[in-house]
């Protein structure tokens, strides 16, 4: 479904119906686990992490079929790690050649010295106030972040983050 070295599409869904497409290459898929190479032009800065993009940074995406949540990693060209953001998000689809899903707004950062929060709630409020999220789904996103926020900085993996939400609807 994924062979290495070929193109991926990751459709990154918004609650208010935009679609923000973005591309990679496919650096390796085993036992669930898709892992995207991302190449980044200079200038701007990361998500929820503030740090300025520099020429020659790259990045992988790590995603498992089903999650609520998402891996990025952000790298320096020396290899040197900027930082890690957990999207939080509907449960992800594979299908050959492309990872669907629709962000919820709120994420979890790794900084580069280590620190671990739970940004953008207030983004999480106002889609729920726009009408693109429900209430209740607002609150299993909210849940997640923070299982998942507690559970890095107790050194745990972030693949086992949703593994009580497996169940739940989005």
């Amino acid at each position: 479904m994924f062979p290495v070295g070929a193109l991926v599409r990751i459709e990154h869904g918004k609650p208010w119906k935009r679609t923000i497409t973005m591309s990679g290459i496919v650096k390796s898929w085993s036992d669930g686990l898709l892992v995207v190479e991302r190449t980044f032009p200079a200038g701007g800065r990361y998500d929820s992490l503030g740090d300025e993009k520099l020429a020659g940074d790259h990045g992988l995406v790590e995603v498992v079929g089903g999650s609520w949540v998402l891996r990025r990693v952000y790298f320096r060209s020396d290899g040197q790690t900027i930082g890690e953001l957990y999207n939080i998000q509907t449960p992800v689809v594979l299908q050959p050649g492309l990872v669907r899903y629709t962000d919820l707004e709120v994420d979890v950062v790794r900084r580069g010295n280590g620190r671990v929060e739970v940004v953008d709630e207030d983004d999480l409020a106002c889609a729920v106030d726009m009408g693109g999220i429900s209430p209740a789904l607002a609150e299993t996103a909210r849940s997640i972040a923070y299982h998942l926020a507690d559970l890095l900085r107790a050194g745990g993996d972030w693949r086992e983050a949703d593994a009580a939400y497996k169940n739940v609807a989005a």
